[in-house]
C-alpha cells in the first residue's frame, strides 16, 4: 500500500494499488469497468458491468466472506457452555428524563446500576463503553445464538473493544 502526504489537509492520503493479475482474475481487467462500494470498515470492488450469473456469482462470493467473517466472530467468542450470560435479555434502567438532566446524563445515554449494599442504595450513571449487545442487530444476534456464540464473551468483546480480527 503506497501512502502519500495530503498537504492541504495535513493528513495522510492512503491509496492501494491493486495488481493487475487480480483485477484480471476477477475480470475487472476484461470488463474495462469496476464499481467500488464503501462498507463500514472496508471496500468492496466488483464489475461495474455483469450479466444476471455474474451478479449471482458475485453476489455468492460476498455471501461466502459474510459467512467467514462470522465464523472468525464466532471463534473468539467461543461456544456457549451456560455461563449464564446467553439467553437472558438485559434489563433496560427506566430513569425519569428530569433526573437525568439535574445530573447532566444525556437522556439516550446508555446506562448502568451499581448496588452500595452499605446505604441499601442501587446507584445508575451512565456507561463507559461505546458498544455492548443492544447495539447488534436483534436477527444478526439470534443467528450467534442459534449457532451456539456465547453472547456474554460478544459482550466483554464489545464493551472492552478487543481486536478480535487480524493483529
Amino acid at each position: 500500500m503506497k501512502t502519500t502526504q495530503n498537504v492541504e489537509k495535513n493528513k495522510p492520503d492512503f491509496s492501494m494499488t491493486i495488481p493487475s493479475d487480480i483485477l484480471e482474475e476477477v475480470g475487472i481487467a476484461e470488463a474495462k469497468c469496476a464499481e467500488l462500494h464503501s462498507i463500514k470498515h472496508g471496500v468492496a470492488i466488483i464489475q461495474g458491468r455483469m450479466t444476471a450469473f455474474e451478479l449471482i456469482e458475485t453476489i455468492e462470493e460476498l455471501s461466502k466472506l459474510a459467512e467467514f467473517l462470522t465464523v472468525r466472530l464466532s471463534k473468539a467468542c467461543g461456544s456457549c457452555d451456560d455461563c449464564g450470560a446467553c439467553g437472558e435479555p438485559e434489563q433496560d434502567i427506566k430513569v425519569p428524563p428530569e433526573l437525568l438532566d439535574e445530573v447532566g446524563i444525556p437522556r439516550d445515554a446508555k446506562l448502568e446500576a451499581y448496588a452500595d449494599p452499605d446505604e441499601g442504595l442501587i446507584l445508575v450513571g451512565p456507561v463507559i463503553y461505546d458498544h455492548d449487545l443492544s447495539d447488534i442487530p436483534k436477527d444478526f444476534l439470534e443467528m450467534l445464538e442459534a449457532a451456539g456464540v456465547c453472547l456474554g464473551e460478544l459482550n466483554e468483546h464489545l464493551m472492552l473493544e478487543d481486536i478480535v480480527y487480524g493483529e
